[in-house]
């Protein structure tokens, strides 16, 4: 082997070493592998919430007035993009979190000629709720307590939370109120978001009966458009429009379409689980990568094509 040969593949060697370094050096998050970029992504998840007074306490029903919160966990089960399934909940992966909203307004709400169930477009039969920020910190029901202030920062309204590996903490919908959140919150901080220059609010069937929930019916949608306020997800999040929301029209990095139901085993008799409210729901984002990660692959790209022009003869 001539020295001029042994000289530029040693340089080769070293200019990949160099670019491992630089890869392993700035690594992306684990997370950053769950949503693909350039392409709509989807999260599709369950939730269990209940709804609290204004004094912090759980009430019975699901009746709705201003000033009570809605307090939920939630845990997503797939996240999709491009046909292609990229997360899948299990035992040894979990992306959940929390979640609270205060009720701002209900119907019914004055309109020209009358009152209206909603105040935007009001010939409609269904009964607009519209949601804000939570202002209060600790919430109850029975002898357990949940402190909203120690989890969610000012102008949150959504927290997820990634726990891998063998010691991963499951999410649960039983046991006390205090067992589910902090079951939902644990691992490591993946995003957070409020509604800040967004929205949300929901649509209830005033007339479906709980014979009608027990069989399968839903109590309504809630639409849901949010800022994000901390990311650890590898990506920037751009602003998209909610296909399925027709009211508002505004894009913001996270949209949600969500279905309002009921948790029989919290509703009713014995009350197995401290959520009275349950369903099912998406959220769409749009990722982009983060402008450190270009810099990264491009560094990386430009020391491979180094070491390829310096391979030449």
């Amino acid at each position: 082997m001539s020295g001029r040969t042994y000289k530029v593949r040693k340089q080769g060697v070293v200019s990949l070493a160099v670019m491992a370094g630089l890869l392993a050096g700035a690594a992306l998050p684990a997370s950053a592998t769950f949503f693909r970029p350039h392409v709509m992504n989807t999260l599709e998840f369950s939730y269990a919430e209940s709804i609290f007074g204004p004094g912090g306490a759980q009430k019975g029903g699901v009746a709705l007035a201003p000033g009570d919160h809605l307090i939920g966990i939630i845990s997503v089960s797939r996240i999709v993009a491009g046909g292609e399934t990229l997360f899948t909940s299990g035992a040894g992966s979990q992306l959940t979190g929390i979640y609270a909203h205060k009720v701002v307004s209900v119907p019914p709400y004055p309109v020209e000629g009358g009152f209206a169930y909603d105040p935007v477009v009001p010939t409609s039969p269904l009964a607009h709720v519209e949601f804000g920020n939570p202002d209060r910190g600790l919430f109850t029901k029975g002898s357990s307590t949940i402190d909203l202030a120690a989890i969610l920062a000012p102008g949150e309204i959504l927290a997820l939370w990634l726990d891998q590996g063998i010691g991963a903490t499951g999410y649960t919908t039983g046991g006390s109120l205090a067992n589910g959140v902090a079951r939902a919150t644990d691992g490591n901080p993946f995003l957070s978001a409020g509604i800040g220059t967004g929205y949300f609010y929901s649509h209830a069937n005033p007339t479906v009966t709980l014979a009608d929930l027990m069989a399968g019916a839903i109590i309504g949608q809630a639409f849901a458009g949010l800022d994000v306020l901390t990311n650890a997800t590898g990506h920037t999040l751009a602003p998209i429009l909610n296909p399925d929301e027709l009211e508002r029209g505004i894009a913001t990095p996270m949209v949600f379409s969500i279905d309002l139901g009921i948790n029989p085993e919290g509703l009713l008799p014995p009350h197995d689980s401290p959520w009275t409210l349950a369903g099912t729901g998406t959220a769409q984002i749009y990722p982009t990568p983060e402008p450190s990660t270009l810099v990264l692959f491009g560094v990386a790209g430009a020391v491979t094509a180094l070491w390829r022009l310096r391979r030449r003869p």
